[in-house]
């Protein structure tokens, strides 16, 4: 629903050639990801946001998802960070 609610913006983002990608397709990037690298980057770029919004107040939220730890695999539970900018309208969620 976020991505066709955003196809507009998502399309200068990126090349959408076959649409919005499927919650599949999601779930298979977001379980690649390097957690510790992935937070090194999101430090990195959180002082860019802060200057290109002047300093507006960014509301940030962040929990674990409930059920999400798989210990038949070993995995660690999923967390989530959502980050809304009210003056950019511009809402970001993160699972890691």
């Amino acid at each position: 629903m976020y991505g066709k609610s955003k196809k507009e913006w998502l399309d200068n983002v990126f090349k959408l050639e076959n649409g919005i990608s499927s919650h599949d397709t999601f779930n298979n990037v977001f379980a690649v990801i390097d957690t510790q690298l992935f937070s090194e980057y999101f430090s990195r770029w959180m002082p860019d946001v802060a200057t290109l919004s002047d300093g507006e107040v960014t509301s940030i939220d962040g929990k674990c998802l409930r059920h999400s730890m798989d210990t038949t695999s070993n995995k660690a539970p999923i967390y989530r960070v959502s980050a809304w900018a009210n003056q950019m309208k511009l809402l970001q969620y993160l699972s890691y």
